[in-house]
This record gives structure tokens, C-alpha cells and sequence, in this order.
């Protein structure tokens, strides 16, 4: 049984102070998910606690939407078959051309002192990238390039 977005009084004892819920908190420190909705948060009554899991939800539904919008046309597995990874097309050698030419430009303009996030943005304008250019989640390899 799970404990998280369930509101509970902070004070068994006391049903008119404050509301207490406990929201899930993500694994990654680059969430789309607001502070105000992870991990244990109080409120001053279950009025405002309602309000806040009914937010909460509603950003759910919106994030899911999203997710769904962004795997559209996604060909990373066409081909694969049998679980045979060798015919992903990441493992494409122009594919690894181009990720090794990003991630080396990446490291250049680390080392000139770019945040990564002004990375993302300069790597998807200059490889003309099908990419958001404000999106908040960036590869794994572009977290590792310090």
C-alpha cells in the first residue's frame, strides 16, 4: 500500500490543524516536476492540501501527454529483432559519428565556460537538431562530460 498523494492530518489529535501529504520524488536531479510536489509537504489546512493534490495530479496528466507526444516517431528500436541490440540504430556507425562530434564539441565549450544547459542549446542549433531548444532534461552523456 502505498503512502504517497494521500492527505493526512500532521496531528491525529487535532483534524482542524495541519494537512500533511507525501509526494513521490524523482530520481533525477533535472525533473520537470516542481519542488512544491516532491516529497513530504505541509500544509496550513486540507482545503490548501486538496488544492495542492489536485495540481499535482492535473501536472501528472500534462507530463504523461507530453511523453507520449515526444515518442511519436521515435525509430531508436526499428529493426531490432530478437533482442538483438547490434541492429539498433544507435549502433549505426554514422549515428556514433555524430554523437562522438557533439560530445567532443560539447567538452569544447565546457572548457570554454558554457553552463550545459547553454551547451544543449548551442549543440542543437549548430548540429540542427529535432530537438527543444528549451527543454529541461538534457542526454546522459552531456552529464558526464565534466
Amino acid at each position: 500500500m502505498s503512502n504517497h498523494n494521500k492527505i493526512r492530518p500532521v496531528d491525529k489529535n487535532n483534524l482542524n490543524g495541519q494537512y500533511k501529504i507525501l509526494f513521490s520524488s524523482p530520481q533525477t536531479p533535472n525533473s520537470n516536476i516542481p519542488k512544491e510536489f516532491r516529497g513530504l509537504q505541509i500544509f496550513p489546512n486540507k482545503i490548501k492540501a486538496e488544492e495542492a493534490l489536485r495540481n499535482r495530479k492535473k501536472l501528472t496528466k500534462t507530463l504523461k501527454e507530453k511523453r507520449a507526444k515526444g515518442m511519436i516517431g521515435n525509430k531508436n528500436a526499428l529493426g531490432n529483432s530478437g533482442g538483438d541490440k547490434s541492429n539498433l540504430i544507435q549502433y549505426n556507425p554514422q549515428i556514433q559519428k555524430l554523437k562522438n562530434n557533439k560530445i567532443k564539441r560539447a567538452k569544447e565549450l565546457y572548457k570554454e565556460g558554457y553552463k550545459k544547459s547553454e551547451i544543449m542549446r548551442i549543440i542543437i542549433k549548430e548540429f540542427k537538431l529535432k530537438r527543444d531548444i528549451n527543454s529541461r532534461s538534457w542526454p546522459k552523456w552531456l552529464s558526464e562530460i565534466e
